[in-house]
């Protein structure tokens, strides 16, 4: 048989009454500050690095009933930040195996970089004319 509905003044109707709960309200606030500093973290990351940007906040919460009907409860809250894409570098592998900076194609030019003659160039347009 069902009781009947009893008005309770006290009775928990929103998730964030119940997190309210938690610290005297400090743990609230504190959720609703990192959460903030996620959405700026989001922002800073995709300004950065481009593309698709993901983080997360993930809310615990846990009950334990006691035999008086109390409810024991914790909440943690873990957030997490878009992660840095990895640090990159180019270089080149040398004939001997090791890294260098120097292009392999520079290497196999048949003729060295040569300074060409004031005459062999345009002075308007730094055009270099063929010379025979």
């Amino acid at each position: 048989m069902n009781s009947p509905m009893i008005h309770d003044p006290y009775k928990m109707r929103t998730v964030e009454q119940i997190l309210a709960l938690f610290d005297g309200g400090d743990f609230l606030e504190k959720l609703l500050a990192d959460h903030r500093q996620l959405q700026i973290d989001l922002m800073d990351h995709r300004a950065e690095h481009g593309g698709k940007t993901e983080g997360s906040m993930t809310i615990k919460i846990q009950y334990a009933l006691g035999k008086q009907g109390d409810v024991a409860m914790g909440a943690q809250a873990d957030f997490k930040s878009p992660k840095k894409p990895p640090s990159s570098a180019a270089a080149f592998i040398n004939e001997n195996g090791d890294l260098t900076l120097y292009s392999p194609l520079l290497a196999r030019m048949q003729h060295p970089v040569r300074d060409t003659a004031e005459s062999a160039h345009d002075p308007d347009t730094g055009e270099v004319r063929d010379a025979i």
